[in-house]
Order: structure tokens, then sequence, then C-alpha cells
């Protein structure tokens, strides 16, 4: 193979670089994509609605989890992709490794979202009346455990 030479956009490539290696290398990162939000039953969907958006009907305040989760985020998975896509085109790390890190950190802070919602808080008249603790969230053990994350192909 003959040496040549090229620099466009600050990039300099060496007739020593395999580049149909290289696009192999991370042609799996544009087939694939992660959907971190929650599963469950219809009852548990309706419900996660509900609080996502609130209900103007029933006077009940939006308490986004999913939506306030994904942007908190946001910067934390973006900051990982740009330190491992390096990695994966050098051959340190695999696709899959990267797409289970991208899940397990929006989970996380989705999940740590989660954990912080208190705003808006319960009113004073229905907390005066309310039993036991001052949760916001109806079956907030229920839509906690059901914030989870996949894997699939990019075309669903």
């Amino acid at each position: 193979m003959a040496r040549s030479r090229a620099r466009r956009a600050g990039v300099q490539v060496t007739g020593e670089d395999i580049l149909s290696e290289l696009a192999a290398r991370l042609r799996p990162l544009t087939q694939k994509k992660v959907r971190i939000g929650m599963q469950g039953d219809a009852e548990l969907a309706m419900i996660a609605g509900v609080h996502e958006y609130g209900s103007v009907k029933m006077n009940i305040p939006a308490r986004s989890f999913i939506g306030s989760g994904k942007r908190k985020g946001q910067a934390p998975i973006g900051k990982l992709v740009r330190a491992s896509v390096g990695e994966i085109a050098r051959g340190r790390k695999q696709v899959d490794e990267l797409l289970q890190e991208i899940g397990d950190t929006g989970l996380d802070r989705m999940v740590k979202n989660f954990d912080r919602i208190r705003q808006p808080p319960l009113s004073a008249r229905y907390a005066r009346v309310k039993r036991g603790p001052n949760k916001l969230l109806q079956r907030e053990e229920d839509l906690r455990d059901s914030l989870t994350y996949d894997v699939v192909p990019r075309s669903e």
C-alpha cells in the first residue's frame, strides 16, 4: 500500500490508517439506540402519564420525572459518549459496552431525579388529611421500580 497523506478539518490521515476497519468499528453505533423510560401495566402507565403531564380536570399538577430525568442525564451521557467513541475507534472498547453504560448512566440519573421530586409540594389542605408519609407520587415504589432501559435496533 502506498503512503499518502491528506489533511482536512484538523484530522490527519496517513496511508497506514485503515479507514474501512475504523468504519466497521463505528458502524454499530448507528444501528442501535438506547431507550430509557418506564415499563409497566396499563394502570401504571396511566398513573405515570398523569404525574408526568398533570391533569387539569382533576387539578393535579405536573411532576415530571421522566422528561426532567432525561434532561438531567444528557450532559453525563454526552461526556461518556465523547470519551468512549475514541476508545471504540481504537478497538479498546465494544459498542455494546458503551450502550450498556449509556443505559446505566441515564437510568441512574432518572432514578436520582425521581427520588428528588418535591415540587410542587402537596397542598396544605390535602397534607392535613393524608395518612402516612407525605409522598408526592401515587404508587411511588411501583413507579420507581418500573424505570428501566433497553437497547434496540435503530428501526424501532
